[in-house]
């Protein structure tokens, strides 16, 4: 299958180990999840991170389970806490 390349938007937590964001290759008609479990394999030590994280697609949140579209551009949320 053909690798696509997907841009993927960083904050909070995640920053720490991608900066503002990241590059990664998946093939076509992979889940949502293999953008987590790519990036697990880039950097193991952001795991505990990522393993908690949502994926947003034009400013809504998508499941994991979902096959990935057209998009190229995705947001990481990491979890929050705060007051």
């Amino acid at each position: 299958m053909e690798k696509i390349p997907v841009e993927v938007m960083c904050f909070a937590g995640l920053r720490k180990y991608f900066g503002s964001g990241t590059t990664v290759s998946v093939e076509s008609g992979a889940c949502y999840s293999t953008i987590i479990d790519e990036m697990i394999r880039m950097k193991p030590d952001a795991e505990e991170v990522l393993i908690a994280c949502r994926i947003a697609v034009n400013e809504e949140f998508v499941s994991l389970k979902e096959t990935l579209q057209s998009e190229r551009t995705l947001i990481l949320i990491p979890p929050s806490s705060g007051g």
